[in-house]
């Protein structure tokens, strides 16, 4: 292995799984309990995921207030779970990941996750694809202020003893390329997730990914 990098830091939806759709339908279904009448695009929804809970709304709804905001957050939830538990959407992990992570760990690269998803949203994604054991270290909007606030990865270099130059931050929107940036972390964007290439190009990320599977290669792992 040759890679200057001792920890790989992934972002969630839109880096290692595709939930899109399962997201969109439960805020969808969370604006309308609010009395809004109108339809989110799957385009609009994109451009917030990564962001907490708290803040997508705050952006998918500009005029609602905090009150209004936090109702919206707690159907969101509701709806999500009601969903999910009945098999109403599909969350699969993107091509090549799972191949990515098992070459990463067979080298004995550390791993950890840095999502805007809630602990409870995140763990139930790592148990029903069967990832979690890739990981050393999760955090979550319930750890950390909203990305692109560089705390989420400053925990996770604390609590696993990396230094900022050691780790990698792979995500897809340009929420986890500032993030990483704010952090001192070099930063990799991938450009099957919810962001285009040219809006995540304007923050100037180091590296580039166009599939999952490039990143051992990326890595200089054989």
């Amino acid at each position: 292995m040759t890679t200057e990098f001792k920890l790989i830091i992934f972002d969630c939806d839109g880096t290692l799984v595709d939930s899109l759709d399962g997201i969109v339908r439960s805020a969808q279904l969370a604006i309308d309990g609010l009395g809004y009448k109108r339809t989110l695009a799957n385009s609009e929804v994109a451009q917030v995921v990564g962001l907490s809970l708290y803040q997508a709304f705050e952006q998918i709804l500009p005029d609602a207030g905090p009150d209004e905001i936090e109702r919206g957050v707690g159907l969101y939830k509701s709806h999500y779970k009601e969903l999910a538990d009945g098999g109403a959407f599909t969350t699969t992990l993107y091509p090549g990941v799972r191949e990515a992570l098992l070459k990463l760990q067979s080298v004995g690269m550390i791993m950890a996750v840095a999502t805007g998803k809630s602990l409870r949203g995140l763990q139930r994604n790592l148990e029903e694809l069967d990832f979690g054991e890739f990981f050393v270290c999760l955090k979550t909007a319930d750890h950390a202020p909203s990305k692109p606030n560089p705390e989420m990865l400053l925990q996770v270099l604390a609590e696993t003893g990396f230094e900022a130059h050691e780790a990698l931050m792979v995500g897809d929107t340009d929420f986890d390329i500032n993030m990483g940036r704010a952090a001192k972390i070099k930063t990799c964007a991938v450009t099957f997730g919810c962001h285009s290439r040219e809006r995540l190009a304007i923050c100037q990320p180091d590296y580039w990914l166009d599939s999952m599977s490039d990143l051992p290669v990326l890595l200089g792992i054989k």
